[in-house]
């Protein structure tokens, strides 16, 4: 089992160790400012736009590809992601 414990310290910022960690306000905070609706990669792109950490863009890429309604939306997509 030496891999996992190299993955688990491979490098991961110290901001939250995985997507089941991450609180949905940084995803929020993340994606804030976003016209809605707004599509999965228009998400990504905002992250990106506000230098988010690269965890919450892993979060983002596992999202479904559709369009999000509302921030109530992107949040509730965020929550089955922690759930898998």
């Amino acid at each position: 089992m030496r891999g996992m414990k190299e993955t688990a310290m491979g490098g991961q910022s110290a901001v939250a160790g995985t997507i089941q960690e991450l609180d949905p306000q940084i995803i929020e905070a993340s994606t804030s400012g976003i016209k809605y609706p707004a599509s999965r990669s228009d998400l990504i792109t905002r992250a990106k736009e506000s230098e988010a950490p690269q965890i919450v863009l892993d979060a983002l890429n596992q999202f479904e590809d559709r369009q999000y309604s509302d921030p109530e939306d992107v949040k509730s997509e965020f929550q089955k992601i922690q759930q898998k």
